[in-house]
């Protein structure tokens, strides 16, 4: 298989979204942890988060590990360390080994995406490059929507049938490993990208990727505080069926992925592509204040989730293909690594920031909070009016 070529670049993608499966098989299955290891589910959901603290606190080191090892390697370590954690943890008794084993699988989850991310990058250029980072924005969101279906059916199993999905999951995992030989067998980092380990941090000295990290943040900080917002005000608010908001939750991953499907063509367009991003944006703003306005008719309230989250998620598709933009002297991977983790970063920060906002008596606090986390992206990356395809990468 050549390097770059489309089937590449899908079997890439789907490292990136089945490994993602380690963090979203768990998200439905709090209660079932919870009661077989007679926890609060409270404590059960660090189920969920400890695969997001290590990924985002990890991200530097393993960046650097990737770099140094090749990428072929790492998504080989990293798939093997989250098969044999996924299936441990399907047999583990003790809930705080449960809990070691998720942030040991965590590591080989953050090796694989990084990995993976690296490969993209390094093998594919100009516009191919800007589609393929494009659908690499969605391929968590992906991945996590496809855990939380395969896992439904082992919710409040009678036998602890949870247990099903995390080894179910370890095998899919090792089943991948049939694939990594069709990826390249060299190590694609450049001199700039393999850096001693003293310098793992220096990249957070450099303004762009610290715009980027912020481009990435701001908007995924909002979007998954409202994960949690937004069920609990349909239903109380507007009295939805609790049953409907499965069927928009449904709906809004499809949306998403279409827009990075979408965004992989439209942002190659010279003049199309940066209007449409800031069109998006100012859409997708817009009718996500207009759901939380008060007094907004249930009707158009969904109407216009459903079609905020496409725009929203253009976006951000945007945002990820200006990852090889925000660089310093070449080190595309240290910047791909701080997108990343911004991104499992926003996953702590979005429900304990947002939330609280949303329970001022008044929206105004709640509504600004949106707009310039919304919006920041558009002043904080190069939009490209100006931009030739075949430029180089900038250097800062």
């Amino acid at each position: 298989m050549r390097a770059g070529s489309w089937p590449s670049i899908i079997l890439t993608l789907a490292f990136a979204v089945i490994i993602a499966a380690c963090h979203g098989k768990t998200i439905l299955l709090i209660a079932d942890i919870a009661k077989a290891y007679s926890v609060s589910p409270s404590q059960a959901s660090w189920v969920v988060s400890a695969v997001a603290i290590v990924a985002a606190l990890a991200s530097p080191i393993v960046n650097w590990g990737v770099a140094r090892v090749g990428e072929r390697r790492a998504i080989i370590f990293g798939l093997i360390v989250a098969a044999v954690c996924s299936f441990l943890a399907s047999r583990t008794e003790h809930f705080g080994t449960l809990l070691i084993l998720r942030v040991i699988e965590g590591a080989g989850y953050i090796s694989v995406v990084l990995a993976a991310l690296a490969l993209l990058i390094h093998t594919t250029e100009g516009k191919r490059r800007t589609s393929a980072l494009a659908l690499w924005s969605v391929a968590s969101p992906l991945g996590g929507a496809i855990a939380i279906f395969a896992v439904s059916p082992y919710i409040g199993g009678a036998h602890e049938q949870w247990r099903i999905a995390f080894s179910g999951h370890a095998l899919i995992l090792l089943l991948l490993l049939l694939a990594t030989p069709l990826l390249p067998s060299i190590n694609l980092a450049n001199r700039a990208e393999r850096k001693p380990f003293s310098r793992v941090f220096s990249l957070y000295a450099d303004p762009s990727a610290l715009r980027l990290a912020a481009a990435v943040g701001a908007p995924l900080t909002v979007a998954l505080g409202l994960i949690t917002i937004t069920p609990d005000y349909l239903i109380h608010a507007l009295n939805v069926a609790p049953a409907t908001i499965g069927v928009i939750s449904t709906v809004g991953i499809l949306s998403s992925v279409l827009a990075g499907l979408f965004a992989g063509f439209i942002l190659n367009l010279r003049l199309v592509g940066p209007l449409s991003v800031v069109a998006g944006a100012l859409i997708g703003v817009t009718l996500e204040v207009l759901v939380f306005i008060p007094g907004v008719s249930t009707e158009l309230a969904i109407t216009a989730k459903l079609v905020q989250g496409f725009f929203s998620s253009f976006v951000i598709a945007w945002v990820f293909t200006s990852i090889p933009k925000m660089t310093r002297n070449g080190d595309v991977m240290g910047a791909g690594g701080i997108a990343e983790q911004a991104l499992y970063i926003s996953m702590f920060l979005g429900p304990v920031l947002l939330y609280p906002l949303f329970a001022l008596p008044s929206r105004v606090p709640f509504f600004a909070a949106l707009i310039i986390a919304n919006l920041l992206p558009l002043f904080l990356l190069p939009l490209g009016f100006k931009r030739s395809d075949a430029s180089p990468l900038v250097a800062t």
